[in-house]
C-alpha cells in the first residue's frame, strides 16, 4: 500500500497486519500437517524485525515512580508465554514437531493481534477521515 500522506502510522499497522497473517498462515499450514510424517513446524517472529524497522531502542525503561509497579523487564511469576513453550520438541517417533495445543494457543493470540491492530487501522482512517473533512 501507498501511503500518499507520509503517515508512519499506517506503515506501521500495514507492516503489523501483513506479518500477523504471515504467522496466521504458518500455524494453519502446521495444524493442516499436524500427521504428516517429518513436518517441521513453521514459525513467523516478525515483532523483533518490526521494531528494528522502526527505529524502537531495546533499552528503553519504564519509570517505576511506585514500589508497587512492576518493572518493565521484569516477568510475573507463574506465567507461560507462547516463547517458553515453543522450546519444546515433539517425543513423536515420527519426528513432526507440531503440538496442537500450542498451535491453538498461538492462533488465538495471533487472532486478537489481529484484531488490535485493524482496530488501530479503523481508528487511524477515522481521525484522517475527520481531518479532511474539517479542511
Amino acid at each position: 500500500m501507498v501511503n500518499p500522506i507520509g503517515d508512519r502510522g499506517l506503515g506501521t499497522i500495514q507492516s503489523w497486519l501483513h506479518g500477523l497473517s504471515q504467522r496466521q498462515e504458518a500455524i494453519s499450514d502446521n495444524i493442516a500437517n499436524i500427521d504428516t510424517p517429518g513436518y517441521r513446524r513453521k514459525e513467523v517472529p516478525f515483532e523483533a524485525e518490526l521494531q528494528r524497522s522502526l527505529g524502537a531502542s531495546t533499552g528503553t525503561r519504564l519509570a517505576a515512580t511506585d514500589p508497587r509497579h512492576i518493572s518493565s523487564g521484569s516477568t510475573l511469576s507463574g506465567s507461560n508465554s507462547v516463547q517458553a513453550t515453543q522450546a519444546l520438541e515433539s517425543s513423536r517417533l515420527d519426528g513432526n514437531n507440531v503440538d496442537i495445543d500450542q498451535e491453538m494457543v498461538s492462533l488465538a493470540e495471533t487472532q486478537m493481534r489481529y484484531q488490535a491492530a485493524a482496530s488501530a487501522l479503523n481508528t487511524k482512517l477515522d481521525i484522517l477521515r475527520n481531518v479532511i473533512r474539517g479542511l
